[in-house]
């Protein structure tokens, strides 16, 4: 069975501007690919078991990373925040399957947000948690 999740970005602080500098997705097999539509960022998946990740970088040098993605055929979510330059999605992504980040995906979560470290918030929400077509806003603040 195959899964889309549909992200819509809004960016409500004129204080930095973030954009999109890489995208990663885990578990190839099941056909995952990024795609941007509208300025939407689109995660087709061929399974359960897939997901993606896209990191941003503002204009003031602040990282974080979104990551989304269908467990058990239930949609799950989660925000890295305050990581450094060198954990790029790359190095994070695996870490949702055979390291301490695995209780993210397993959790399941609909959203998911907090401050970062400058007190920025950033936040996930579903607004179509469930099926095979999703949606979800992040919401950088």
């Amino acid at each position: 069975m195959s899964y889309k999740i549909t992200l819509r970005v809004y960016q409500t602080n004129p204080n930095a501007y973030f954009r999109i500098v890489e995208k990663t997705i885990w578990n190839h097999a099941n056909g995952g690919t990024w795609s941007d539509s509208d300025g939407e960022q689109v995660l087709t998946m061929g399974g359960s078991g897939t997901s993606g990740i896209l990191r941003f970088l503002s204009d003031t040098g602040e990282y974080f990373l979104v990551a989304v993605g269908v467990h058990n055929y239930k949609r799950w979510c989660d925000i890295v925040s305050n990581i450094t330059p060198n954990m790029t999605g790359a190095t994070v992504h695996p870490e949702y399957y055979t390291g301490w980040r695995a209780f993210a995906r397993e959790r399941q979560l609909a959203n998911y947000g907090g401050p970062n470290a400058q007190g920025r918030s950033l936040d996930i929400k579903f607004t179509v948690a469930e099926g095979n077509d999703l949606k979800a806003y992040i919401i950088i603040g």
